[in-house]
């Protein structure tokens, strides 16, 4: 609204009313509160959405409070629409993992049952009857195609009964089959040229079913397999021993090649079964869900960007957070990122946050103090002075080069301020304060006198008083006191100063000065009951420090003072 020219586009646009949600749409907003039902969420000041809580989490949780515990007040997070309701005013919201992309509000590691798990766990059990089901329909083909080949060796065991003799051939033939028999077989088409005799081999054997059942659709051999038993010419009972020596070797040479394609695909990555994905899923969800809780621990110091900017993002208006940000990057001795912090944080800080504000600023001031120049550092101090109340971004300057020993700066700063906040009682006192700190006892009373003639009267007894006061600390005693029994004996009946006087006396005067301090109030014509407060610390003070003759003769002053105005009463 204040810069319409502006093209950059909003993350979160403004929402006044259901028209500005739609179903489906994603957005962000603050947990308001938790009830029996369910979570409601703020997504502005003038709309709630009520998310159920089916819809918080996939799992079942029993206890309300642990929800209590996971979305406390305020915490920040994304989502999703499922329906608006523009007649009730009504809209309502999932916070499902797959509904808006983000981890589960509640960690895996907690152990909760799942909305779902029996209908899950029913599917499991189909699947796993399917898939017996199948396996037990291939064990039964396989012992069908195992009867066939039973089958056809008895047929040729019954023709080398009856041509042993008279065929070498055939029985060489015989051998070689045996030879392959180990291996689990598979019917091969015929050759035209020929037998007759469809001779079967062993497959290698594939757990997946699905490979299995196209491998035998396409019939393609695979890699690996024993190479079929092949024949140059058509047989025939008279043939010699050549023809099956010339056979012989071309079965070695094509065997040596199948060993080299075994040892190529056994050196190549084993695909992964169905058991090993899901342990090596479930120990992703573990360790996400370790990173989740470490995450959601408040106890856990930042350690990164990221997690600054998760903690900036979820409280914004927080100005501890930016500094922490900013000392971060200062720590690496990274100024410019600093500096980027410094300048996001002014711009992301409701306006209505002057002191957040106004910290970061003190910050960035104080960044530019140490690490920038003198020229950088008065380019923040003009802008700061024009978002800020003037004079408190003057006295932060001015402690910060008393700070940073630059006393020269700050003097000339506080001459700037005399001239401009000339009516402002604390900007003397903080000069006065200033100049007794570097030993300028001089230039101090000299200062009272100025202040005293440019503030207004009413403000004159508190001023000196002030002064007195830092006279004590910083400066000299004698004249501090001076100055108290001054204004004393113009302002009598001024008690804030009388308690004054006597707690700074007690603390760096002697027994006989705060004694005579106590006698002077005591014999003051004052209301009853300050003078009844005045006797007590008396007393009090006495008890601490004196002696039972001390303690008798206040009591006795009190009694007299105590007779004289029932005295007068009565008259």
């Amino acid at each position: 609204r204040l810069n319409p020219r502006n093209s950059s586009k909003v993350e979160d646009p403004e929402i006044t009313s259901t028209k500005d949600v739609k179903k489906g749409q994603l957005v962000r907003g603050y947990v308001k509160s938790v009830t029996p039902s369910g979570v409601f969420f703020g997504l502005s000041a003038s709309l709630q959405g009520r998310i159920l809580f089916q819809n918080v989490s996939i799992y079942y949780v029993q206890k309300h409070s642990l929800y209590e515990k996971y979305l406390p007040e305020g915490k920040f997070l994304t989502a999703k629409v499922l329906g608006v309701n523009k007649k009730e005013n009504h809209v309502e919201l999932s916070l499902l993992p797959e509904d808006t992309g983000m981890p589960s509000v509640l960690p895996e590691s907690l152990g909760l049952p799942r909305y779902n798990a029996e209908e899950e766990k029913r599917e499991e059990e189909k699947r796993e009857d399917k898939e017996k089901r199948e396996e037990h329909k291939l064990k039964t083909k396989r012992r069908r195609k195992s009867s066939e080949i039973e089958k056809v060796q008895c047929a040729f065991r019954t023709v080398l009964k009856t041509y042993r003799s008279c065929c070498p051939s055939l029985w060489t033939c015989f051998l070689l089959l045996q030879e392959a028999k180990p291996k689990k077989r598979k019917v091969c088409p015929t050759d035209e040229n020929d037998s007759g005799i469809e001779v079967y081999y062993r497959e290698e054997e594939d757990g997946d079913q699905e490979e299995e059942a196209a491998e035998n659709k396409s019939k393609i051999r695979k890699r690996g397999e024993a190479p079929r038993l092949q024949v140059s010419t058509g047989f025939t009972w008279d043939e010699d021993m050549k023809a099956v020596d010339m056979a012989v070797p071309n079965q070695k040479e094509e065997s040596s090649e199948s060993e080299e394609e075994e040892e190529n695909l056994q050196s190549k990555p084993k695909k992964q079964t169905k058991k090993e994905k899901e342990l090596e899923k479930q120990k992703k969800e573990k360790e996400l869900c370790k990173l989740e809780a470490a995450l959601m621990d408040p106890s856990r110091q930042p350690q990164s960007a990221d997690d600054f900017d998760r903690l900036v993002l979820s409280s914004p208006d927080s100005s501890i957070l930016w500094l922490q940000y900013m000392a971060f990057h200062l720590q690496a001795t990274e100024i410019e990122k600093a500096r980027a912090v410094a300048e996001r944080a002014l711009k992301t800080i409701c306006f209505r946050e002057e002191q957040e504000k106004l910290n970061v600023w003190v910050a960035l001031l104080n960044l530019e103090n140490m690490y920038g120049t003198e020229e950088t550092l008065m380019k923040v101090f003009e802008r700061a002075v024009q978002y800020n109340e003037p004079l408190k971004v003057f006295q932060h300057l001015c402690d910060i080069y008393a700070n940073s020993e630059k006393y020269k700066q700050a003097e000339e700063l506080y001459h700037t301020m005399l001239r401009r906040f000339r009516q402002e009682k604390s900007v003397w006192l903080k000069y006065a304060s200033f100049l007794l700190k570097q030993g300028q006892t001089e230039a101090t009373h000299r200062l009272l006198e100025r202040a005293l003639k440019a503030l207004p009267t009413k403000e004159h007894v508190d001023v000196i008083s002030r002064f007195a006061q830092l006279e004590f600390r910083f400066g000299d005693t004698e004249h501090a006191k001076a100055l108290f029994d001054s204004t004393l004996n113009s302002y009598p009946k001024r008690t804030d100063i009388w308690s004054i006087y006597m707690d700074i006396m007690i603390k760096h005067g002697s027994q006989k000065e705060v004694r005579d301090i106590f006698e002077k109030v005591i014999h003051l014509n004052l209301a009853p009951k300050k003078m009844k407060f005045f006797f007590k610390r008396y007393l009090d003070y006495e008890k601490k420090y004196g002696t039972e003759e001390t303690i008798l003769a206040v009591k006795t002053a009190a009694l007299e003072y105590v007779e004289a105005k029932s005295s007068l009463a009565d008259a």
